[in-house]
């Protein structure tokens, strides 16, 4: 594709994005998403905010949040309240930070926690991507003989094409949906929680 046509392309995306967002800016359709957003049950799954929902916003259910907007102080542990909460099965959130913001949380401890920022806010890094890497290994095992090129080289309609083939791979396979919906959730909880918490074996 030319870099003409990528721009143009981009350029009609945004416009679309556009009358996307205008649609859910009143207040009543702000109202009737977060209501659907805080339903576990609901499918609605993914919300992307820039600044709507990230303070005062109380949904036990969420689990991951991907920070990509610099925050500080009470602003960013809010934000990480959001999903940092227990629920049913969920030991805690997990937040993946695009940015760096270790050093702004740790100032936020200080300012506002008890301890005055005493001790090691996240877990050992290195223990959670050996608990994560034998997961996925373990994932990618069981996807063995399945081609996956068009994951990432294929049309949209090429990629989406692979989930249910990626369902019958799995299926096809002795205890194989028990065993997917086990790994796929040791990982979850890897990526969630102290991997200290839940060793291998």
């Amino acid at each position: 594709m030319s870099e003409a046509r990528r721009l143009r392309a981009l350029e009609e995306e945004c416009q679309r994005l556009k009358r996307v967002s205008a649609v859910i800016r009143s207040k009543d359709a702000r109202r009737k998403l977060a209501n659907r957003f805080k339903d576990a049950k609901d499918p609605f799954k993914i919300m992307i905010v820039r600044d709507m929902w990230l303070t005062g916003f109380d949904a036990p259910c969420l689990h991951t949040m991907y920070a990509d907007k610099p925050m500080q102080g009470h602003g960013l542990m809010q934000a990480i309240a959001r999903v940092n909460r227990v629920f049913r099965d969920k030991p805690g959130g997990l937040v993946v930070d695009y940015l760096g913001l270790a050093d702004q949380l740790k100032k936020a401890l200080i300012t506002y926690t008890e301890s005055g920022g005493q001790g090691n806010p996240t877990f050992d890094t290195a223990q959670a991507i050996a608990v994560m890497l034998e997961k996925h290994g373990i994932a990618c095992d069981m996807m063995h003989r399945f081609n996956l090129d068009k994951w990432t080289t294929g049309k949209p309609t090429e990629r989406l094409a692979l989930i249910p083939a990626g369902q019958e791979h799995i299926l096809e396979q002795e205890d194989g949906k028990k065993r997917w919906v086990q790994v796929v959730t040791e990982l979850s909880r890897a990526l969630m929680s102290d991997p200290r918490a839940h060793p291998s074996g």
